[in-house]
């Protein structure tokens, strides 16, 4: 998984992309947990997974209540990476 396949996903028109953002969500938190699986903890890699994975997560809970209302707009969530 990676982001370049998350962003085909969200934009599939042929139905073959997210039905839900939970599942937007399932496959970032997946890319974060796989650079930090497969790389030491002590890796410039694992250590800057871990610290966009916080930072995703407390990006997710600002969002939930909007999702929860199926109001949100997917660009949102990666807004905070840059």
């Amino acid at each position: 998984m990676d982001f370049s396949t998350i962003e085909k996903k969200m934009n599939a028109k042929d139905g073959s992309g997210y039905k839900n953002v939970r599942e937007i969500y399932s496959d970032v938190r997946l890319i974060f947990k796989n650079a930090m699986k497969y790389n030491n903890e002590k890796h410039d890699i694992h250590i800057m997974a871990k610290s966009l994975l916080e930072k995703f997560e407390k990006k997710w809970l600002q969002l939930l209540p909007k999702v929860a209302q199926a109001v949100i707009c997917f660009p949102q969530i990666f807004s905070f990476f840059g």
